[in-house]
């Protein structure tokens, strides 16, 4: 059954999140290390020409599960360094092929949180690597898109944003000049961002723990003996996502419907470890895992196989470190 056609508010989230998360340099824009981009360049783009200001304020404004970030203010660092010939090359042939020529995104990265209310799951399987990742669409969660910004690509002398009175929603009888909005994607880059500063940490104690919730990524059951070798892997994107609950009276995040498989996140174990772990602004867990971008095995709380969906029969196959024969 085809699908309907696509909403204004629709194809404008999605030419965001693909030039907030992942687009941004081919693009020709400058973002910052902790993902804003200037509003104006984000509208001047071809891809942007049937969006405006007042219409990127609005789907920000209702969107409920906070997939942007909006401020008003202005950048006082000084100009980017440009950038030499030879940088920002796509990956070689080869590159991003794991063993028998599959895909890396096929065997050893399953699938993550989704925000539910969403259409358009991809088929077990298949690697996910859309070119432009729509954001209404559970398609979006894992991508195999190159990572388009190194660090030593963002200039060393950025300085914080000065934040401004919104005129959106205060009045301001001397207005900065200098004022301009600035957006970002909450989380899902494959650009990689200098710093965390559009993130939070989580630390093991009370809140962090309750900001964290169950730390559980959703992924596939015939992925299994491949994960408990290569681990979870971040591949392109500069983090593993995982969702903070199972069901939708607890929370807007949860692992995508379908998935056959549940790896916990063992969090103690992993910060222990030097493993940093964060939430995004809208409640994504995060965490970029070890230098390798992968989390092993020896990280996981628990894991379960999962038959008729997230609600439906589970079965522990992982416990605190050892495998659960049934």
């Amino acid at each position: 059954m085809p699908r309907p056609p696509e909403t204004p508010d629709v194809r404008a989230s999605k030419g965001l999140a693909y030039i907030l998360r992942h687009g941004a340099e081919k693009e020709g824009l400058h973002i910052r290390s902790d993902g804003f981009i200037r509003l104006d360049d984000v509208l001047a783009r071809p891809k942007m020409r049937d969006v405006d200001k007042d219409m990127v304020l609005r789907l920000v404004e209702e969107n409920a599960k906070k997939r942007f970030e909006l401020v008003f203010g202005y950048d006082p660092s000084p100009p980017p360094p440009k950038k030499g010939k030879g940088q920002n090359k796509g990956k070689g042939k080869g590159q991003g092929q794991g063993q028998g020529g599959k895909k890396v995104e096929e065997v050893a990265s399953g699938v993550d949180a989704v925000e539910v209310g969403e259409k358009g799951a991809s088929a077990p399987g298949e690697p996910v690597t859309a070119p432009e990742p729509p954001v209404e669409s559970a398609t979006a969660s894992v991508d195999a898109l190159p990572v388009l910004l190194s660090p030593a690509q963002i200039t060393s002398t950025e300085l914080p944003l000065v934040i401004l009175p919104d005129p959106a929603v205060e009045e301001v009888s001397d207005p900065d000049p200098r004022g301009g909005y600035y957006i970002r994607a909450s989380q899902g880059h494959s650009i990689a961002l200098e710093g965390v500063a559009h993130l939070e940490a989580v630390l093991d104690d009370e809140e962090g723990r309750k900001r964290a919730g169950l730390i559980v990524h959703g992924t596939r059951w015939d992925l299994w003996e491949t994960l408990k070798q290569q681990g979870l892997s971040r591949m392109a994107r500069q983090h593993i996502h995982f969702a903070p609950a199972l069901s939708l009276s607890e929370h807007h995040i949860i692992p995508r419907p379908n998935s056959t498989l549940l790896i916990y996140l063992d969090l103690p174990r992993a910060l222990a470890a030097g493993i940093p772990v964060y939430t995004s602004a809208n409640g994504v867990v995060l965490t970029p895992g070890n230098e390798a971008g992968s989390v092993g095995k020896e990280f996981w709380r628990l894991a379960e196989k999962v038959e008729g969906g997230l609600q439906g029969a589970r079965t522990v196959v992982w416990r605190d470190g050892k495998e659960v024969k049934a």
